[in-house]
């Protein structure tokens, strides 16, 4: 059995007590993880327990210490993000990270790509190195200074490049995991329902939101089963709730609030 993780946000006490009460075969945490230490010591007591994996989330680039701590970890090769890996048994598909305004925001079929690839990003913040190549200048940084930049290239870390969505369709899965949700949610992306029907999922499974919508009523439209995982909230593969999400009673009663409006 799979246990999906929402959004822990630096808390890891129930990660750790859920694993060792129950012993599920793998998890996998569903981005803004925020660990304080390596990830490998955070989740020290369950390291010969589990097989743990996970995705980033917008979050986890806020800082050099978070990034660090996740994508400089012993745990760094467990990243699924951009990759379908076969996990107790299961082929399971990442998609971490957030869609970014700057980079590549698919709100309508027709939003632009500013940056294909994360490259392409890299190469824009650092004209000198296509100048370099090309004897070319880019265009010019302006009066950013270099730590602007460099947070600026962080923090796209755990942006979605469109690259990264469009190599991912060419695989297969049994499931996808993101960040950022699919369509049924009020602040879900379609190209994340595009993107589950290429790979032929039969469940989705995402954070972000901090909530866990009824989407039951999406399934058949969409072809698949989704399921959003709340903040510190437990799902595992077959869709049941392992751990409620800290958030899960006020956001239900907001969204039911909402739609009664609407």
């Amino acid at each position: 059995m799979i246990y999906f993780f929402g959004d822990v946000h630096g808390s890891f006490s129930h990660v750790i007590q859920i694993v060792l009460d129950q012993r599920p075969e793998a998890i996998v945490l569903l981005g803004d993880i925020e660990a304080q230490q390596p990830l490998e010591q955070e989740l020290a007591p369950i390291l010969e327990k589990t097989d743990i994996w996970w995705i980033p989330g917008n979050h986890d680039t806020d800082n050099q210490k978070s990034h660090d701590h996740l994508f400089g970890s012993a745990l760094a090769q467990r990243n699924l993000h951009g990759r379908v890996v076969e996990i107790a048994g299961l082929r399971i598909a990442g998609l971490g990270g957030v869609f970014r305004g700057e980079i590549w925001y698919p709100d309508a079929p027709e939003a632009p790509v500013h940056f294909a690839r994360y490259a392409d990003y890299q190469k824009h913040m650092n004209p000198g190195q296509i100048q370099a190549a090309t004897g070319k200048r880019a265009l010019p940084r302006g009066k950013m200074s270099e730590v602007k930049a460099h947070g600026k290239l962080l923090t796209h870390r755990s942006t979605i490049f469109y690259e990264q969505w469009l190599e991912l369709q060419a695989q297969r899965a049994d499931i996808l995991v993101t960040h950022e949700a699919p369509s049924c949610h009020p602040k879900g992306f379609k190209v994340l329902d595009d993107l589950a029907r290429a790979l032929q999922v039969k469940v989705a499974f995402h954070g972000h939101q901090h909530d866990r919508r009824n989407y039951q009523p999406y399934w058949e439209s969409l072809g698949f089963q989704a399921h959003g995982v709340g903040l510190r909230g437990v799902t595992d593969q077959a869709g049941c709730v392992v751990r409620v999400g800290d958030q899960d009673a006020v956001r239900s009663r907001k969204w039911e609030r909402m739609d009664r409006e609407s």
